[in-house]
């Protein structure tokens, strides 16, 4: 994707290339580079002598040809070229003189852009889906989740508590319309991002965010709210506040925020246009909305509105906060989004999370049933934004209690795997998310003794990770297989699935996060596309044929790579092609020493018209491999640069990742594997 940056600021082009300012010449959409796209444009209007006319002719002509484009807001800078701009953009990116004085301050504004265009490069959410995403409602708004409502009129009030507040939670919920610039677009965008820096230090929970082949794992995701007078807020909501509220919504797209909370009792025709705007550009999630207040409804009322907040199927998240008379059923607003759900899927709709709430102190019960995404306060604020809020830790101690969130039990099954990080890493993970689970060492000669113990037996047996020497033999005590394992013939993680009724049997469930592992990285190095240059072919070269070549064969089919395999072993790396499609290389020569085979790596890479993308080395470190240097020179060469991915993860530079480091590569290390495996084991768990 193509991105345009535009600034005021001579600053802002110190660290992402000078720019000469436009002075009336003509300006053509620039020209491709060597390998075949254009990545940036930076455009400074600061000196300019064009007139407003000619400078949105520009802005247009990059905005109109499908460029992703950012307005670099530099306070008080634009005049009159500030509308034209806001026009044609997708994001703003807001800056006050202070934010470029230091280091530490510039720091946080190139961090603000990166998260920018990490937002703007992920697949737009799904409403329903439950696909594995960066971007998913089943992540955001997933099972004990919560976000802590701001309610205060100048964002830095909340300074002083963020640290604690975000150590128990999952989003901050900006209350746009309780602010007190909320008038003026410049400073609302500008809290936005300040709430954003804030958290940043603290954001112990943020989810993972792809950015150009790394990650941003400090970014806590923003529920962006503008709460109207009729539905517990403050903002007007006569026909001139409507109209108002929903530019304010609009700012909450163009700062990127992960969720925007939608009300649905308005204008139909604006609400189907942002919600369009969603659908085709912005990864944002759309929470739909609705506060029944001073009043209460029937239960077939409530069902109505928690459809509605569907809003067609086009949200992502419903949100239904219902008030109750003394002596109603505390129960309402659970059995009415559980109602909806029964009613979306006979329907055919989405099936999507439900906040179900009950206003004041007496419907605290229904956030404590509530288990997707709550809006809690915290112990360290001196106020509620709502009666009846409590805080995280209330919740989830009150759900332990009342066995809502039973402790479960997991472990890690080997045989001599006392050097296993696994109990640190998901133990780190259940008191990071403040879940009441247990992870142990289980190190056990056979298969056979672990499924006879009461460890396997236990009713609180939620699961465990597999390891050597047991990935193969733990299948036969499995129920079913995911087409993953069974692909790979190797499973990695068992799953307890236990029917709702309590009554039958549990279900076991063998699924393989190893290949997660090598794609994950891969796919965020090669930019969400393995494409090669033109009229070459991407391929992979998978070193090794046990269990994790196989794990690396099957990435690399899902990354759309073809396969050429290289073992000491021949008929091992036979078996990989035979299962997983490729060919097989007998030796890492440039040539064939016999002019009848093709045989050797290079032969085959020039026979399949192939470019390597990626190489996947399973050889353990001390095989000490490296590739053969008419590889290296040619690669230097290649408009694509080969990824080079060693699995070990010990140690930390093996002489693989060495030479290609040495040589420009971009390497990734096993490290980067055995996390990202036990983040796909964590979210099979946990959901």
């Amino acid at each position: 994707r193509r991105v345009l940056f535009r600034s005021q600021a001579e600053a802002f082009t110190k660290s992402h290339g000078a720019a000469s300012p436009l002075n009336g010449l003509e300006c053509d959409l620039p020209t491709a580079n060597a390998q075949g796209i254009t990545n940036a444009v930076l455009l400074d209007f600061k000196d300019t002598t064009m007139d407003a006319s000619a400078v949105a002719d520009v802005a247009r002509k990059y905005y109109d040809n499908d460029f992703l484009v950012i307005y670099v807001n530099v306070q008080n800078e634009s005049g009159k070229l500030e509308e034209s701009f806001i026009h044609n953009s997708d994001y703003e990116l807001c800056i006050k003189p202070e934010d470029i004085t230091d280091e530490e301050s510039w720091d946080n504004v190139e961090w603000q852009l990166e998260l920018l265009l990490a937002r703007a490069f992920l697949p737009l959410a799904v409403p329903g889906s439950d696909s594995p995403s960066y971007n998913s409602a089943t992540l955001t708004m997933g099972q004990n989740a919560f976000f802590l409502s701001l309610s205060f009129p100048e964002i830095t009030d909340a300074e002083p508590y963020i640290e604690a507040m975000c150590q128990d939670n999952d989003a901050m919920e900006f209350r746009s319309d309780l602010l007190a610039c909320r008038d003026d677009r410049f400073e609302t965008l500008y809290s936005l991002q300040k709430i954003r820096q804030m958290c940043r230090p603290h954001a112990t929970r943020a989810p993972m965010l792809p950015y150009l082949g790394s990650v941003i794992d400090d970014s806590l995701p923003v529920v962006y709210t503008v709460r109207t007078a009729h539905q517990a807020g403050t903002y007007p909501d006569d026909e001139e506040g409507i109209v108002k509220m929903f530019d304010l919504l609009q700012l909450g797209l163009r700062g990127a925020a992960e969720v925007l909370d939608v009300e649905s009792a308005w204008d139909a025709q604006m609400t189907d246009a942002i919600l369009a705007q969603v659908e085709q550009k912005y990864a944002t999630q759309i929470l739909g909305s609705h506060h029944v207040v001073g009043e209460q409804v029937s239960d077939e009322e409530a069902l109505a509105i928690n459809r509605r907040c569907a809003l067609g199927g086009r949200a992502h998240g419903a949100k239904v906060v219902l008030s109750m008379e003394e002596g109603g059923d505390d129960h309402q607003a659970y059995k009415a989004a559980q109602a909806s759900r029964d009613a979306a899927k006979e329907a055919g709709d989405p099936l999507i999370p439900h906040i179900s709430l009950i206003l004041g102190e007496k419907g605290q019960y229904s956030r404590v049933l509530n288990l997707p995404f709550t809006p809690v306060t915290h112990e360290s604020l001196p106020f509620v934004a709502a009666p009846g809020q409590m805080s995280a830790s209330e919740l989830m101690t009150t759900r332990l209690i009342m066995g809502l969130v039973p402790p479960m039990k997991y472990g890690i099954l080997g045989h001599n795997i006392s050097y296993s990080v696994s109990p640190a890493m998901q133990g780190a993970a259940f008191a990071a998310a403040r879940l009441p689970h247990s992870y142990s060492l289980i190190d056990m000669e056979s298969v056979e003794e672990f499924v006879n113990s009461d460890f396997w037996d236990d009713d609180v047996f939620g699961g465990c990770s597999v390891t050597i020497p047991h990935k193969q033999a733990i299948i036969p005590h499995l129920d079913s297989l995911t087409d993953a394992a069974q692909t790979i013939g190797a499973v990695n993680t068992v799953i307890v699935k236990k029917p709702d009724d309590d009554q039958s049997e549990r279900t076991l469930i063998g699924d393989n996060t190893d290949w997660k592992g090598i794609y994950n990285p891969l796919n965020r190095k090669l930019g969400g596309s393995a494409s090669s240059s033109e009229g070459k072919v991407g391929v992979a070269l998978i070193l090794g044929g046990g269990g994790t070549a196989r794990a690396a064969a099957y990435a690399a089919t899902q990354l759309g790579l073809e396969k050429i395999y290289y073992n000491r072993t021949p008929s091992k790396a036979q078996d990989l092609a035979d299962t997983f499609g490729g060919r097989v290389a007998i030796s890492l020569n440039e040539d064939d020493s016999d002019a009848e085979e093709t045989t050797s790596f290079g032969s085959l890479l020039k026979t399949m018209h192939g470019e390597t993308r990626v190489v996947i080395s399973t050889l353990p470190a001390a095989a000490e491999f490296e590739l053969p240097s008419w590889f290296v020179e040619n690669a230097k060469d290649s408009d694509k640069i080969p990824i080079i991915f060693d699995v070990n993860y010990k140690p930390y530079w093996t002489k693989l990742l060495h030479q290609g480091d040495d040589n420009g590569f971009p390497i990734v290390r096993g490290s980067e594997m055995l996390w990202e495996q036990g983040v796909g084991q964590f979210e099979l768990w946990t959901g």
